[in-house]
This record gives C-alpha cells, sequence and structure tokens, in this order.
C-alpha cells in the first residue's frame, strides 16, 4: 500500500522545511522530497582542506533577542542551538570604491548606523536617520514581517521606487551609492526595485547581523531534525518527476525518478516555478498565470570563488566587503561589461581556529549573466549525479577566478 500523507514539500529549500516543521507541529502527516545529496537549497555548504565554505547564505540579520528571525527561530525550536557569531557592531558591511580610500560602514543599531554614517557625511545625519525611521516604517506595514498575523499591505508602500527614495532622501551621490552599497542582497538592481525590498533586506542587518559559525547548513539539519522528532518524514535523491492526476485532474500525488509515488492531500512547491509549471502542464494553468510568471526576466547569477589562505596572510575582518569600481555602478551592478569584469564583487572571510587575528579563507562573489555559460545549459553535474563538462568549461572558470583573484590583490595591495 502507498502511504498518503496530508502535506507534500516538493524541494527541501528553507521555505520548504520551515513550511513543512510549521505544519507537523500542527500535528499534520507531512514529506519532504528532495532531489539532490545535500538539503537546504542556498543553506547548502561545501568543506575544503577542512574548512567548510556558504554557498548561498553568508550572514543573518534579526538574531537579536526579540527581533524577527529570532522570534521565528524559537517557534521553530532551532534558534538555542544555532552556533552563531556576531559582525562587527560598528561595520558589518563596508562599502568601498576605487579610488576611495574610505571604507564607509554599515552599522548594526540605528544610532549607530547613523553616527558611523556621519563620520564621512556630517551634513547629512539628519537625511540618515530619516533614512532609518522610513525603513521602519515601511518594515511595520508589512505584519508578517514582524511575526503578526494580520495581511493588510498598504499600496503606497507596494509602488515606492528605490531610486526615487533614496533620491529623495539625500542628493549627495556618494551616499546613495554608500546606502545602495549592499544591493548584492536583493540582485544589484538599485533603479527599479521595490523600496520594500531595499527595506526588508537591510533592515534585519541593521537590526543585528551575525555569521553562522559552522555554515548555514546547520540551520537546514536543525529543521530536519525538528521535522523527524514530529514524526515528518525528509528524503534525499528523490527528484520528483511527474504529478499524478486523478479523472476529474486533482493532483493526487508525485512520482520520482527512481518510480516510487507519493500521494497526498495537498502540496506545496519549493522548486523553481518555472520546472513546477513544466510538470503540471501549462494547459491545466489560467493564461493569466503563466503570462505574468513567463513574462519575468531572469535577474543575474553570480561567480563564486573560494579561497584557502595559506597561514598567516590576511588579518581576520569580521564584516563583509562590497567593492564598486564606482560609485554609478550600484544603480545596475548587475550590468557589466565582460572585458571589465569583475567591476563590483562582495568579499567575506573566516576566521583562522588557531589564529583567530588572521583569515583562513576568502568567498568572493561577483555578478555573472547566464549568457557566460549558455553553452552548457543542457548538463547538470552534482554529487548525486556527476557529469563532466569539459576541458572549455574548466578553461572558463579558471580564467574567470584568476580575474577575480586581480582584483583582490590590487584592493589588498599583495
Amino acid at each position: 500500500m502507498k502511504k498518503e500523507y496530508d502535506i507534500l514539500v516538493i524541494g527541501s529549500g528553507l521555505g520548504g522545511l520551515v513550511s513543512a516543521l510549521i505544519l507537523a507541529k500542527e500535528g499534520l502527516k507531512v514529506c519532504v522530497l528532495e532531489k539532490n545529496n545535500q538539503y537546504g537549497g542556498n543553506l547548502q555548504t561545501f568543506s575544503r582542506d577542512k574548512m567548510i565554505f556558504d554557498t548561498g547564505v553568508h550572514y543573518l540579520g534579526g538574531l537579536s533577542k526579540g527581533q524577527n528571525l529570532y522570534q521565528f527561530f524559537s517557534y521553530l525550536e532551532i534558534m538555542d542551538e544555532l552556533e552563531l557569531q556576531k559582525m562587527d557592531e560598528n561595520g558589518y558591511d563596508k562599502i568601498t570604491f576605487d579610488n576611495d580610500e574610505i571604507e564607509y560602514s554599515h552599522a548594526q543599531g540605528y544610532a549607530n548606523f547613523v553616527e558611523q554614517l556621519s563620520k564621512y557625511f556630517p551634513d547629512e545625519r539628519e537625511n540618515l536617520e530619516d533614512y532609518c525611521e522610513e525603513i521602519q516604517r515601511v518594515c511595520n506595514h508589512f505584519p508578517r514581517y514582524n511575526v503578526v498575523g494580520r495581511d493588510y499591505y498598504s499600496e503606497e508602500i507596494l509602488h515606492l521606487n528605490t531610486k526615487r527614495f533614496i533620491e529623495s532622501i539625500t542628493q549627495n551621490k556618494k551616499l546613495q551609492s554608500v546606502l545602495l552599497g549592499s544591493n548584492f542582497l536583493y540582485g544589484g538592481d538599485s533603479e527599479n526595485v521595490p523600496f520594500y525590498v531595499h527595506a526588508l533586506t537591510v533592515n534585519s542587518y541593521i537590526q543585528s547581523a551575525y555569521k553562522c559559525v559552522k555554515g548555514g547548513s546547520q540551520i537546514s539539519k536543525l529543521l530536519i531534525r525538528k521535522l523527524r522528532q514530529y514524526g515528518a518524514e525528509v528524503h534525499k535523491h528523490a527528484e520528483v518527476s511527474e504529478l499524478i492526476f486523478d479523472e476529474k485532474d486533482n493532483l493526487t500525488g508525485v512520482k520520482t525518478k527512481s518510480g516510487k509515488e507519493y500521494l497526498a492531500k495537498q502540496f506545496i512547491s519549493n522548486i523553481e516555478i518555472r520546472s513546477m509549471i513544466k510538470m503540471i502542464g501549462e494547459e491545466r494553468l489560467k493564461k493569466s498565470f503563466l503570462n505574468r510568471v513567463f513574462s519575468w526576466e531572469p535577474v543575474s547569477s553570480c561567480f563564486s570563488v573560494y579561497l584557502v589562505l595559506k597561514p598567516h596572510s590576511i588579518p581576520n575582518f569580521n564584516y563583509n566587503i562590497y567593492h564598486y569600481s564606482s560609485d554609478e555602478l550600484v544603480w545596475k551592478a548587475y550590468q557589466y561589461k565582460e572585458e571589465a569584469w569583475p567591476e563590483t564583487y562582495m568579499l567575506s572571510s573566516a576566521q583562522s581556529k588557531h589564529y583567530p587575528e588572521f583569515a583562513e579563507s576568502l568567498t568572493a562573489i561577483s555578478y555573472m549573466d547566464f549568457n557566460e555559460v549558455k553553452k552548457w545549459e543542457n548538463t547538470f553535474n552534482t554529487v548525486a549525479d556527476e557529469y563532466e563538462r569539459g576541458e572549455l568549461y574548466d578553461k572558463f572558470k579558471m580564467e574567470k577566478a584568476e580575474k577575480i583573484i586581480d582584483a583582490l590583490e590590487k584592493k589588498f595591495r599583495i
């Protein structure tokens, strides 16, 4: 007999795992299916030379007592078990530019945020205070952000544009660039993105900023442990390849690549939306919905370089660096000329276990358009499903890595 669940979750990214655990805590029979070797989506990590590297989540905000992510993680019963390191309170992010020696700090705490930037923009103190007040006001219009169950959203807030708002706060071009400097966190498009996206993103970090000591994967591991404690099933190497519909076209189950079938009353998809539409079948969905989804332009991805350092080579820094070759790049940081790449990058370090004043590794990330790797779009390479992409791909990666390393050498004057 096939098992039937109340809820079946396809994909084990953070959204899927949290949804599954909330429902399991409410007493529902839940199953999560993950196609890869490792759970967690962007929470995944890997190790080299016994050092852990994050692939997606490099730091978290709002984790001090009473703040929003602290409350969520407390409800999910994982907060007390997380190993966290608080980042530099006077500058968890530092925004830097070519031909400018100053490192502009984004500090923890609203008053401290204003104080640190006022050192370089003394005439802008009042504008910086207005910026922090407006960020909090916008966030308070999103009840679920503050773990309140209301559903009211202000139309005015939803349509406020980031570019127009920042330009209304200050006419100082450098300060505009500094305030937008961490826009890697929402795809680098400060010109077109709604201001609420900027506000919701940076607000949590201004409240408090932390690194996961053992990488972001500890979050997914703790969530899965809790899921199993509440009786949920979680399976990896279980790629859903087909949806099962009854004679009335109701979704009743899924089939995995290995041929197993899982039945459920309700389903949650935590996978890329176009992939899910393909499995559902366009004929089962409204044209208006399909047109909306297919009209979305894909955002830029990124190229990451993970560096294991020689001992005592680079002092540790307990903050992230967002570097731009010019002030203007912050508005559309994801747009670049291949010959000038990388014009912008994010850099973070991991502290040495044996020599805490030094870094043991660095992670550098820069934007990369899909067109650069389009020729390999039909290849697939994971731990669970290995596939060699050939010498040209290896050459491409090495050339990109060397360009980022050159940029870092210039920054650190190595």
